[in-house]
C-alpha cells in the first residue's frame, strides 16, 4: 500500500499540470511566432521612419535658417537705424531742456533756426573735443531735431559715435549723410575709415575709391588707398595710388618711403631709383636709405 501512495501523488500532480495547460492553451495558441516577428519588424520600421522624419525636420530647419539669414540681417539693420535716428533722438528730446527748445522751434524763423543749429553744433563740437561724449551726442541730436536734414549735425554725431567706439552706429549715421547728399566725399572717407577699423579692407578700398572720384585733390586719401591695396596684395594698383599721392605732395617723406617699398615689390627699378633720389634730398638722415639702396641694387 505504501508503494501505491507515491504513484497516486505523481498521478495527481500530473493531472493538475494537464488541467492548467488545457486551461491556458487558447492563450498559448495565440502567441504566434510569425506575429511576434512582424511586430518586431514593425517597431524597427517605425523607429527608422521616426529617425528619418527627425533628420528631414532638422535639415529643413537648417535650409530655412540659411534662407532667412539675410532677412534677419536686414531686419537687424533696420532696427539699428530706427534706434539711432528715432529712438535716441526721442529719448534725448524728452529731456526737460530739450522740450523747452522744441516749443521755441515752432516759433522760429528759418534764419533763427539756422543760427540756433550752428550754436548747438559748436557747443557739441566743444564737448566732443573735451571728451564729453554723452553731452556731445545729446547736443548733436538736439540740432538734428530742429532740422532733420542737417548734414553737419549728422557728421558730428557720426564722429561722436566713432569716439565712443560704437562703430555700427557711426556707420549708419554716415550712410544717412550719403542719403542726404550723395556727393559727400567726406562721409565716404569716414565710412572707409570705419571699415578699416573693423578690418574690412575691401569695403574701405571701395569707399576711398568713391571719395577720390568725387575729389582727387587730397593726397592722404591716395596714401591710405595704397596702404590698403598693399595689404590685400595688389601692389601694382597700389603703385598707381602712391604715385598720385607723391605727385600731390612730392616732399612728404612718408609718401616717398611707401613709394619706394611698393616700387621695389613691383620690380620697378626706375621708379625705385627716382624715389630713392627724392627721399635722399627730402630726408638725408633717413635710416632706411642704405637698406633701400641695397634692395634696389639687387633688382634685375
Amino acid at each position: 500500500m505504501f508503494n501505491i501512495l507515491p504513484l497516486i501523488i505523481i498521478l495527481f500532480c500530473l493531472a493538475v499540470i494537464i488541467f492548467v495547460v488545457v486551461k491556458k492553451f487558447p492563450q498559448i495558441a495565440n502567441l504566434d511566432v510569425d506575429n511576434l516577428l512582424e511586430e518586431k519588424e514593425s517597431r524597427k520600421k517605425n523607429a527608422m521612419i521616426d529617425k528619418r522624419v527627425d533628420d528631414q525636420s532638422r535639415k529643413l530647419k537648417e535650409v530655412w535658417a540659411r534662407r532667412l539669414a539675410p532677412i534677419v540681417k536686414i531686419w537687424g539693420r533696420l532696427q539699428l537705424s530706427f534706434r539711432i535716428y528715432f529712438g535716441n533722438i526721442e529719448r534725448l528730446w524728452h529731456h526737460e531742456e530739450s522740450v523747452k527748445i522744441k516749443a521755441k522751434v515752432k516759433e522760429m524763423t528759418p534764419e533763427e533756426k539756422e543760427k540756433r543749429i550752428k550754436a548747438i553744433i559748436q557747443e557739441a563740437e566743444t564737448n566732443l573735443q573735451a571728451g564729453n561724449l554723452d553731452k556731445a551726442e545729446e547736443l548733436f541730436i538736439s540740432a538734428i531735431k530742429i532740422n532733420v536734414k542737417s548734414v553737419p549735425a549728422y557728421r558730428g554725431l557720426g564722429e561722436t559715435y566713432i569716439a565712443k567706439k560704437t562703430l555700427d552706429e557711426a556707420r549708419q549715421t554716415f550712410k544717412f549723410v550719403l542719403q542726404l547728399n550723395k556727393e559727400d566725399d567726406t562721409a565716404m572717407v569716414k565710412l572707409a575709415e570705419i571699415a578699416e577699423m573693423q578690418g574690412n579692407w575691401q569695403e574701405a578700398i571701395q569707399y576711398y575709391e568713391k571719395a577720390m572720384i568725387k575729389n582727387d585733390s587730397l593726397s592722404p586719401r591716395f596714401y591710405h588707398l595704397a596702404e590698403l591695396l598693399l595689404k590685400i596684395k595688389q601692389p601694382e594698383i597700389a603703385r598707381e595710388a602712391i604715385v598720385q599721392a607723391v605727385e600731390l605732395e612730392p616732399k612728404n617723406p612718408k609718401y616717398l618711403d611707401l613709394l619706394l617699398e611698393i616700387a621695389i615689390i613691383c620690380g620697378d627699378k626706375k621708379l625705385s631709383q627716382e624715389g630713392l633720389n627724392e627721399l635722399r634730398l627730402v630726408n638725408p638722415e633717413n635710416q632706411k636709405l642704405d637698406e633701400f639702396r641695397m634692395r634696389i641694387a639687387q633688382m634685375q
